[in-house]
């Protein structure tokens, strides 16, 4: 297609790379991947009486960071970091919030999503570098950019699957319907939108390396012993010289001056040889 240039595919390779990038960045350094809320009853002494308190406890997390507010004290806010350093999760213990194991099982997911953004970055350094050079570094940039992508897609399908077993497992154990609910944040959301920026990144890089290389001489150069493979070692007055394009010609000629066949191949242009 005419539309689809080099130069146009370069482009869009760049600025969809950095898309890439950046909505991972932002995925994985923000806390909005999951928000909940959770009823919570505890029992306090007032002039010795026991008194039973109920609060409704807002939660949002992220992969390093989770805050938390209760909806009587909306202006009271307290944050902290994902400890990744205490095993367990707190299931099935008392008072335990639904929240909090939540966010303890979702921790082995969060190596999956920073992977993709580091493959990301690499992903955009060999596309950079393989525009500037014209070389192979180019496809290894798509081959990247693909890693990314399903990285991620895999991670994400763990921290669902993490999210959903503890929503099961509240109601197996027949708590109050109603007293907790949860809504992927908009953290979560870029980090789909930054995958399919990775997997649009991928489709056009290597259409940009397969455009860039049509010729069968360009692959060659790239692809060490193509050429020894393709073309077959036959005595040189077995070639029909007269049947092949000029240019063909001149590609011929060198590639058997380069295995020794012949001496004379310069004044063989316009040469008709057969058998």
């Amino acid at each position: 297609m005419k539309l689809l240039t080099v130069y146009k595919l370069t482009v869009l390779s760049f600025v969809l790379g950095g898309v890439s990038v950046t909505l991972f960045a932002l995925a994985v350094s923000t806390d909005a991947w999951l928000t909940t809320r959770e009823k919570f009853s505890a029992s306090m002494m007032e002039e010795n009486q026991p008194h039973d308190m109920t609060y409704w406890i807002l939660v949002w997390t992220g992969l390093w960071r989770f805050c938390m507010m209760t909806e009587s004290q909306p202006d009271s806010v307290s944050c902290m970091a994902v400890s990744y350093e205490v095993q367990g999760t707190g299931r099935g213990e008392n008072n335990a919030l639904t929240s909090f194991t939540i966010i303890a099982v979702a921790r082995k997911s969060v190596v999956l999503p920073v992977s993709s953004l580091i493959l990301s970055v690499v992903a955009v350094t060999f596309t950079v570098v393989g525009n500037i050079r014209k070389d192979a570094k180019t496809l290894v940039g798509g081959v990247f950019f693909i890693l990314s992508g399903l990285s991620l897609a895999v991670g994400m399908i763990l921290y669902i699957s993490a999210i959903n077993d503890e929503v099961g497992y509240r109601v197996s154990t027949s708590k109050n319907e109603g007293e907790f609910s949860y809504a992927y944040g908009w953290s979560f959301f870029t980090a789909g939108f930054g995958f399919l920026a990775s997997e649009m990144a991928a489709v056009v890089t290597v259409t940009l390396f397969m455009k860039r290389n049509a010729k069968f001489e360009d692959m060659a150069r790239i692809i060490p012993g193509l050429e020894d493979k393709v073309l077959p070692d036959k005595p040189h007055h077995e070639y029909a010289f007269s049947a092949v394009p000029m240019d063909d010609q001149q590609f011929l000629c060198h590639s058997e001056q380069r295995r020794g066949k012949f001496a004379l191949c310069g004044g063989m242009r316009n040469l008709s040889v057969t058998a």
